[in-house]
């Protein structure tokens, strides 16, 4: 074999290796690479204790998410690429919910790197996005936000491979969706109000349900009146 075809052989075999191993750095391109497994987990939310940018202690189901539509996603403020701008989403996300925000809906920004992430840090990261009321920035001691990021089906085991992903649900129904385009506060804004419709609709059932329980079920006996607006049930 010459030189020259030597060379070439080598030159075939460094472009093919390329291709077949891409490089673990951010794994920020809409839900490929580290981002996709996270998929096929399920939502399994814990009271793990965490800390907010102002440094108060929240338990992650029953104060951080506390049965609203929430709208989650993680970052980490040396992050140099999608963080900033799936924070920006948020921000938008916010403008646009106005009164809901924390009383119908949170987002909940959970940090990769509670290493280096204090509340100060975000704090001082989070006003970039000028959040408000109903917008938690979230970290903790390691352990327990490496918990908190398994709850919502993900694992990271290094900030710089998070997956870039808004997960949005709802606790009480249990019903959860994954959005890979970080960059799309409508897409957003589009599935936040199909939850808060689904919990009207929950809510409307339930009220529907006790109103007939209430209801006598035997309208026709003697001597007894239904309410007015019940349904008389076979008796």
């Amino acid at each position: 074999m010459t030189l020259t075809t030597k060379a070439a052989l080598l030159v075939a075999i460094a472009c093919f290796a390329s291709i077949a191993w891409p490089h673990e750095g951010h794994s920020h391109d809409h839900g490929t690479q580290s981002a996709a497994p996270a998929t096929s987990r399920p939502v399994k939310l814990t009271d793990t204790q965490l800390l907010d940018q102002d440094g108060h202690k929240l338990r992650l189901a029953s104060d951080a998410v506390a049965g609203k539509v929430v709208v989650v996603t993680f970052v980490y403020t040396n992050c140099t690429d999608t963080c900033s701008m799936v924070s920006q989403t948020f921000s938008q996300v916010q403008e646009q919910l106005g009164a809901l925000m924390e009383d119908r809906v949170r987002l909940l920004s959970l940090t990769v790197d509670p290493a280096r992430d204090t509340p100060a840090r975000l704090k001082e990261y989070a006003a970039n996005f000028n959040p408000k009321r109903g917008w938690l920035w979230l970290t903790g001691e390691q352990a327990n936000v490496t918990a908190a990021q398994q709850a919502f089906g993900v694992t990271i085991r290094n900030p710089e491979n998070h997956p870039a992903q808004i997960l949005i649900g709802d606790s009480k129904s249990g019903r959860w969706t994954r959005l890979y385009d970080v960059d799309q506060p409508q897409q957003v804004l589009a599935k936040v109000n199909e939850f808060l419709a689904a919990q009207r609709a929950d809510k409307q059932a339930a009220h529907d349900g006790t109103a007939q329980e209430q209801c006598n079920p035997h309208p026709h006996s003697a001597g007894v009146q239904t309410k007015p607006g019940c349904v008389a049930r076979p008796g």
